[in-house]
């Protein structure tokens, strides 16, 4: 009885390490503009597919609802360009994109292009990729 519980357990500890580490790999970074901050939140920095949330507030911290909010991921290094994705609003001030952000290890700029009401900031964040 005592071996099925023990090796019960350690299962569920070699689980809840897995869930932990995968959970552990996203990224949330805070760049500000003249009259933004943005908050990008990416899942993970490797291949594939990814989600990314942005979230831009005001100088006074309230939400801001842009007229488009554009993701430009580049490695400059490199002289590559990812296709820019338009994030799509889920709440005033928070927005999503879903995309493959990333096509090489190594450092990349995303720029985050905010559009209100026809005047345009580039938030910009550099992200170190991996193979994950």
């Amino acid at each position: 009885m005592w071996r099925t519980c023990a090796i019960w357990l350690i299962a569920v500890a070699i689980l809840f390490a897995l869930l932990t580490a995968c959970a552990g790999s996203g990224i949330t970074q805070t760049s500000k503009t003249a009259h933004y901050t943005v908050q990008l939140a990416l899942d993970g920095t490797g291949f594939g597919e990814r989600t990314a949330m942005i979230m831009v507030t005001d100088t006074a911290g309230q939400p801001v609802v842009a007229n488009e909010v554009v993701l430009a991921p580049v490695m400059e290094s490199m002289g590559m360009a990812a296709p820019e994705t338009i994030a799509q609003p889920t709440d005033p001030g928070d927005y999503q994109a879903k995309g493959e952000f990333f096509s090489m290890i190594g450092e990349w700029r995303i720029n985050v292009r905010v559009n209100v009401g026809g005047n345009e900031e580039v938030a910009r964040f550099t992200i170190q990729t991996t193979q994950q």
